[in-house]
């Protein structure tokens, strides 16, 4: 179901789907998730998402990736926060569940770029709480891919390549992460590079902070000893 909402027409492509998923009854006998663009789903209605939800919607996928307006327009995103956070508590006030992916020290991230990220996951985790819908924030390093935009304006800012390619991995235990996240590459691997204006080091500690949390969400509030 990967980009069920961003293919074509998106009403055209939602109703032919939900048609078929109608028909032969998938919702009866499975639960299915999906990746969407928020500004796509920003324009979905209540009733668009309550008939997926009848033919099995569970959870979507969305890149968030940031809590400041400022760094989204530099990402592109074509949103700002405000629109996420609308879209997020619209699927979870339906039980749909929602996992956020989330950037920390993308190029030119300040202190403040960063605290609204970090408050952003927490308010999404607050409307969470009020619902049926989950909310899991997954939280990466920021590490440039060859193709993207950022990648040829950090080339041409005197990056080299290899240097941008040299992944490593990072153990964040001892910044306050759960052991159960010293495996998982999402949470730690890097090109060891500060980007932003925010010491790498910081940026290690808050993702340790997040995903730690996350951990203790996913136990059920649960103490979980270090």
């Amino acid at each position: 179901m990967d980009e069920v909402f961003g293919k074509g027409s998106v009403g055209r492509v939602i109703d032919e789907q939900m048609e078929a998923f109608t028909r032969t009854r998938i919702g009866e006998r499975y639960v299915w998730d999906a990746t969407g663009r928020i500004d796509v789903l920003n324009r979905l209605t209540d009733t668009d998402l309550d008939r997926m939800v009848t033919n099995g919607l569970r959870e979507v996928a969305l890149g968030i990736e940031s809590g400041s307006d400022r760094i989204l327009a530099a990402m592109d995103k074509r949103i700002d926060a405000e629109m996420a956070e609308r879209v997020a508590c619209g699927l979870v006030a339906l039980g749909i569940g929602v996992k956020g992916y989330f950037i920390l020290g993308f190029p030119g991230e300040t202190q403040q770029d960063l605290d609204a990220t970090v408050q952003h996951i927490r308010n999404l985790w607050d409307v969470s709480d009020r619902y049926t819908g989950d909310v899991r924030a997954s939280v990466f390093e920021f590490r440039p891919y060859p193709g993207t935009p950022v990648w040829q304006t950090l080339i041409a800012a005197g990056h080299e390549a290899d240097a941008l390619l040299a992944y490593g991995d990072v153990d964040l235990t001892g910044d306050g992460a759960h052991e159960s996240m010293r495996l998982r590459d999402e949470f730690n691997f890097s090109v060891g590079i500060q980007f932003g204006d925010v010491p790498l080091q910081r940026i290690r500690s808050t993702l340790a902070v997040l995903t730690r949390e996350e951990h203790e969400r996913n136990q059920g509030g649960e103490e979980v000893a270090a």
